[in-house]
């Protein structure tokens, strides 16, 4: 199984963003991809589709957001 670190854009700055969660993925991206490109045309796994609902920190502007756009939130491989 091959681990990714997920980032995500932010609502309030643009840049791109830790969410602090890493995945373990079969058959997963073998580069930095988005989730919505990478699960397109089939089903995500749960823990794949509930990253639309966790909460990002900001260390520009000190918030958190929720990025529930799946172009907008990526899997990058680790290691």
């Amino acid at each position: 199984m091959a681990m990714y670190n997920v980032c995500a854009v932010c609502n309030a700055c643009g840049d791109l963003h830790t969410t602090g969660i890493t995945v373990s993925l079969n058959g997963g991206p073998a580069s930095k991809q988005s989730i919505e490109e990478a699960f397109a045309n089939k089903d995500p796994p749960t823990i794949i589709a509930e990253l639309k609902e966790k909460r990002v920190h900001c260390p520009k502007i000190g918030r958190q957001y929720a990025q529930r756009d799946g172009k907008k939130i990526f899997l990058i491989p680790m290691g």
